[in-house]
């Protein structure tokens, strides 16, 4: 409960923010997204006095592989990525043994920085699903970009939308 509570406490926040909300019985809502991630919305929703007929929701399957590819494909080993510069803080992967620099005009996310070193990482977020991704930050710190709703565990970190701030270690 104290988890729905903080939710709809922020939800709150960002729709009198952006659109002036004052009264949730006369907003009109769409949502989109995994089965999961609506029940926890039109609880919150209703929290906030949305009434149930003005929320339209279209759900879409998370059940997707958690390890995209291709079927038959030969996995590359991983290798530090092409154009590695000499500059930035280091990215080091403690399972797969490569440390490469970050770049922040390359990469969005640490999980982009993986990728171009074929470190195998779990993801769904870009089908909707969030949270496979969290991994251990054996040491260093990162920033977010979009904030994560739902932070990491303690000691983790979401490489979906995490930059370095400094040297770190993942434990990937």
């Amino acid at each position: 409960m104290r988890r729905v509570a903080h939710a709809v406490a922020r939800l709150a926040q960002r729709l009198k923010a952006t659109v002036g909300y004052r009264d949730g019985s006369v907003l009109v809502v769409y949502l989109c997204g995994p089965a999961r991630f609506m029940a926890d919305m039109k609880e919150t929703l209703a929290a906030l006095g949305v009434v149930p007929e003005r929320v339209h929701t279209e759900v879409f399957n998370g059940g997707e592989p958690m390890n995209p590819g291709l079927v038959g494909w030969a996995t590359p080993a991983p290798h530090r990525p092409e154009g590695d510069a000499d500059t930035g803080p280091l990215v080091s992967f403690a399972r797969s043994g490569i440390t490469a620099h970050w770049k922040a005009s390359a990469y969005q996310s640490i999980l982009e920085l993986a990728e171009a070193c074929d470190i195998p990482v779990r993801w769904s977020c870009r089908t909707g699903v969030c949270h496979n991704c969290e991994s251990g930050l054996v040491s260093g710190a990162v920033a977010y970009e979009p904030e994560p709703l739902d932070k990491p565990a303690d000691g983790n970190l979401l490489i979906c939308c995490s930059r370095p701030v400094q040297d770190i270690v993942v434990d990937l």
